[in-house]
């Protein structure tokens, strides 16, 4: 058992601790996210373009569970800190129940719009005949991947994160090993093309799964002794707390794969530089992810521990580590960008339109690392309402940018990407005007 919040230390070296596991398991999927682009960019442009947009499409409707479990876990760490492990418990237990059946939702919704919308949403044929079946395979995973989910916010929510990175690592194997196997043909193995990776991330995503399931027996070995699970009156808080930051995450990333569809309309090599884009971002990610998550626990556990005087410290300090983890990770962006470019691309048009969109995007993520925490720490406090408010505003300016420079007057993909610029900046401005002018602290007393 961890230690209740009023022992929770705040100094660098215990928010690494915390931050750490997290951002470890964020770089395994980057490297199996980069493992699988590049055996698909070897295959053809179609191929790593159909595939990325139904990973997005996957991802999109995913962000419902990765909302609902940010929520569970802002509760967990704030009844963890204010001593009521018994509580705590009843929220993880409610929560594995609930994305049970949000996993079963979601796999539902997904074949149904893969069935109907989704395919005449693609101007490119060719990325169409990759795009359905892959995303048919993919929404198999929505179920353990959802479950998964539920069990890390306990982990994330009692500041003992271990376990994700071990699941991680489990499931990272196994992805590139499979997609060495069924896309590239090796050791013998036939090569299935592009569906090979949806069947190894799905194979991945089950086994991951069933060992964190495994796990719980030991990490948490009272968790399942009782079934008492959340009382209405507190399903209810969790649902004000969480339908926020569900809709919130559900805009941020449904927006997102608008932009990628419609940068999909101004051309097959902006929609390839893109997807790249997309995923070395996931760089900044992999610092941020754990540095945001822990922004999160600690912010929720100081105020049930009624410790706001540490708030702070605690919020410079998981500010500076953001930053310089993602200047150390994202430093190619602008120091070698062609050497990143060329692991992608042969042809040198492909180099230099990647090259030039990573310059845009080392400002982009610098931006974010500061804006990230922000934005964090109002969701730690409870001020999901306000999250999301400010996320709405954000997106009309993103949307407006990104429709008038892809449809209305075409550009080059590098400057489109400059829409990341206006997007971060106001979630900053938007954030820090909340966080010095609005109750924030007692957002979720008054929920």
């Amino acid at each position: 058992m961890n230690p209740t919040a009023s022992h929770l230390k705040i100094d660098v070296w215990s928010l690494l601790r915390v931050a750490l596991p997290i951002s470890a398991g964020s770089m395994i999927q980057f490297v199996v996210v980069l493992t699988d682009n590049f055996f698909l960019s070897q295959l053809h442009q179609s191929a790593i373009n159909g595939a990325g947009n139904a990973a997005l499409i996957f991802l999109t409707l995913e962000m419902l569970a990765i909302g609902s479990a940010a929520a569970f876990q802002i509760l967990i760490a704030r009844r963890l800190g204010e001593g009521r492990r018994d509580l705590a418990l009843q929220i993880f237990r409610t929560s594995v129940a609930f994305h049970m059946g949000l996993g079963l939702v979601l796999m539902g919704i997904a074949a149904a719009l893969n069935a109907t919308v989704l395919p005449s949403l693609i101007a490119d044929p060719e990325v169409r005949a990759v795009f359905t079946p892959f995303l048919y395979i993919r929404l198999l995973g929505m179920f353990p991947l959802t479950l998964l989910l539920a069990i890390n916010a306990f982990y994330m929510g009692s500041a003992r994160t271990w376990p994700i990175l071990v699941v991680a690592g489990i499931m990272a194997g196994l992805n590139i090993v499979l997609d060495a196997a069924w896309v590239d043909g090796r050791w013998g193995f036939e090569s299935w093309g592009p569906t090979g990776a949806a069947w190894a991330s799905l194979s991945a995503e089950w086994t991951g799964c069933l060992v964190a399931l495994g796990l719980v027996y030991k990490v948490i070995p009272d968790a399942l002794i009782s079934r008492a699970l959340m009382q209405r009156e507190a399903f209810g808080r969790w649902w004000r707390l969480a339908r926020p930051l569900m809709g919130q995450l559900l805009v941020t990333i449904a927006t997102w794969t608008t932009f990628f569809f419609l940068v999909e309309k101004v051309g097959g090599l902006e929609l390839k530089v893109s997807h790249i884009g997309r995923n070395l971002f996931m760089l900044a990610f992999v610092v941020a992810q754990g540095m945001g998550q822990t922004a999160r626990t600690y912010v929720s556990s100081l105020l049930g521990a009624q410790r706001e005087n540490d708030l702070r410290p605690v919020l410079r300090r998981i500010t500076a580590l953001n930053l310089g983890g993602i200047l150390l990770l994202c430093h190619g962006f602008v120091l070698y960008p062609e050497v990143l470019a060329g692991i992608f691309f042969a042809e040198p048009a492909g180099i230099a339109a990647m090259s030039s969109t990573l310059h845009v995007m080392f400002i982009a993520v610098i931006v974010y690392a500061i804006t990230g925490i922000a934005l964090a720490t109002l969701q730690g406090a409870g001020a999901t309402v306000q999250a999301f408010r400010i996320e709405l505003v954000a997106v009309v300016f993103y949307l407006i940018a990104v429709v008038w420079m892809t449809l209305i007057e075409p550009q080059p993909v590098w400057i489109i990407w400059r829409v990341e610029w206006l997007y971060f900046a106001t979630m900053g401005l938007g954030s820090l005007w909340f966080l010095r002018k609005g109750d924030w602290r007692n957002a979720l007393v008054n929920n």
